[in-house]
């Protein structure tokens, strides 16, 4: 989706009482997990694909140029005439927090139809990013896409995004599939309240998901596999914008993984990247090479 970052904001806007406010600055960004992750991916030195689809308008063209030009394949994103690009109004408040208005367009249309199988499973790691996001893919049918990609000794990774609300049913229909579950402690709470983070990794991995990581954001995460229960901190960081921050974590944490960290090490250098990211305006554009990633988590 197209991001259009606008702040700082007080407060919005109350018809007939405050009916406009004013901001300092304005930038637009490709956003969203099909842009976020891969991006800073890309930035720190990994080849990757993005898989996703667009409306065939000027944000859609302005996604896959802005990708292009940090170097990823855009290749798998799919260019609809009939849908719009997704687009989202992003408030950055004036502790870095954020708040979104959101216009799906092609995300709801967006199906198994629109992926080039043979390509997306050309991969070491495939991600799937924003569950709760993509009604057309969420469940049976991106549960359908990781077995196909695990049956090919791809290691599948699962993200999420509050989107439509937390849905218990899609979660658990694509644990199984998964080798490695990345989900947000606060939107996991819509599902399983009052459970910690220990609890929360239990009930996902005694679902079917092979390994759990839970992002606490300001608390680092929670790593449970096998008989592995750690709590990582997060790095100190000079919070401008949190837009992005778990994807930059998932970011780092995939890369880590692929130079043969274990998940404890790679969920530190997750860490460190989101560190990055929320250091400058955009979803990744903080995140530097993955040396200086890498450094920032010794």
């Amino acid at each position: 989706m197209v991001d259009l970052l606008s702040g700082p904001i007080k407060q919005y806007p109350v018809p007939r009482v405050q009916p406009q406010i004013t901001t300092e600055w304005i930038r637009m960004a490709p956003g969203g997990g099909a842009a976020n992750t891969p991006s800073a991916l890309a930035r720190m030195g990994l080849q990757v694909t993005a898989f996703s689809k667009v409306g065939d308008d000027p944000y859609g063209a302005f996604i896959r140029r802005e990708l292009e030009q940090l170097g990823v394949d855009t290749a798998g994103v799919c260019v609809s005439a009939k849908d719009s690009t997704p687009f989202t109004f992003v408030g950055i408040h004036d502790d870095g927090d954020r708040t979104f208005i959101h216009t799906p367009g092609s995300n709801v249309t967006f199906k198994l139809a629109d992926i080039d199988l043979e390509h997306a499973l050309e991969c070491d790691f495939l991600l799937y990013h924003d569950l709760w996001v993509l009604p057309g893919l969420d469940g049976a049918p991106a549960a359908s896409l990781l077995a196909k990609a695990r049956e090919r000794g791809v290691v599948t990774f699962l993200d999420e995004g509050f989107g439509y609300g937390p849905k218990r049913e899609s979660l658990e229909a694509m644990l199984p599939h998964c080798d490695y579950v990345v989900p947000s402690f606060d939107d996991l709470q819509v599902i399983y309240p009052n459970s910690t983070a220990s609890e929360l990794a239990d009930q996902l991995i005694g679902l079917g998901a092979g390994a759990v990581v839970i992002k606490m954001g300001a608390k680092g995460c929670f790593v449970a596999r096998g008989q592995v229960r750690t709590q990582v901190p997060a790095y100190p960081a000079n919070v401008v914008d949190t837009t992005g921050a778990g994807d930059c974590w998932d970011a780092g944490f995939i890369a880590a993984l692929s130079r043969g960290k274990d998940p404890v090490a790679a969920a530190q250098i997750g860490c460190a990247c989101a560190a990055f990211g929320i250091e400058a305006v955009g979803g990744s554009t903080g995140v530097p090479r993955y040396e200086s990633v890498q450094q920032r988590a010794l």
